[in-house]
């Protein structure tokens, strides 16, 4: 086995960057702009158990719900984990006579007006983990093609990239296009054609906080050869993490491991 990827493959929010100060000021704008009879003055009380929060979310729609779940003093039952927070996500919707469209779409306005009015104020409130970003130079100046594989828009990770290091600026950012999300699996796919990796002939690594996602690349023809990490700095649980003792195929991966040479992250 390689002790070194020939393709190193990043998420975004939870592996490089710490995003919850944006996520919740974001999620706040549209809950007052697009929840019928919205609390904003007790939204602005539970930043905290928000960010705490957060490894439920797995798409930006349930932002502003999770607010309002928080808001309203949902039982904490409901949100142990994603398993519960699916049904109460929906009842909560249901109840406001809303749909998760709406909410994308004003989640999308709030970020969008935010960035473009003030967008140093935006970056402020993003925090790259300790290291991730001298670590990508060092793997650059080894030869590794480093790419990050994301749902964020682009030109979002892109602003966040070039104000670290005019290098990582240049990075391939995929996973978003104009009329669709892609599947993680399905960029990871394309990765490997890019840089002529054959199906199934390994180089590719993969970090990602999102358990459920790793399942799903490792389910995928073509990848069932990439190494797969939980980073666990990232929006998991702690659950979650100790899950990854019965996966022989995913490692958990800490930011001291990322730290350190290839050869010696964890198998």
């Amino acid at each position: 086995m390689s002790e070194a990827p020939r393709v190193l493959a990043l998420d975004f929010d939870g592996v490089l960057c710490d995003g919850r100060p944006e996520y919740f000021e974001t999620a706040r704008r549209a809950y007052a702009a697009a929840w019928p009879g919205a609390d904003t003055e007790r939204a602005a009380a539970v930043a905290g158990r928000f960010a705490a929060a957060r490894p439920l979310v797995e798409s930006g729609w349930e932002m502003p719900v999770l607010l309002h779940a928080l808001v309203r003093g949902v039982p904490e039952s409901e949100l142990v984990d994603r398993q519960a927070w699916r049904p109460a996500s929906r009842r909560l919707l249901v109840e406001a006579r809303v749909d998760r469209e709406s909410l994308a779409r004003a989640l999308n306005a709030a970020r969008d007006a935010w960035f473009t009015r003030d967008p140093d104020d935006w970056l402020r409130h993003h925090a790259f983990y300790p290291g991730v970003c001298a670590r990508l130079l060092q793997a650059l100046d080894a030869g590794v093609r480093v790419a990050v594989v994301t749902t964020k828009a682009e030109r979002f990770a892109r602003a966040l990239l070039a104000a670290q290091h005019p290098r990582l600026a240049g990075l391939p950012v995929i996973g978003r296009e104009p009329e669709r999300t892609v599947p993680k699996p399905e960029s990871l796919l394309r990765l490997t054609a890019d840089h002529g990796l054959p199906a199934g002939a390994g180089g590719l690594w993969f970090v990602e906080d999102l358990l459920e996602t790793l399942e799903s690349v490792r389910a995928t023809p073509g990848l069932d050869a990439a190494r797969l990490f939980l980073a666990d700095w990232g929006y998991n649980t702690l659950e979650q993490r100790a899950a990854v003792g019965s996966r022989a195929h995913i490692a958990l991966l800490s930011l001291a491991d990322l730290a350190a040479p290839f050869a010696v992250w964890p198998r």
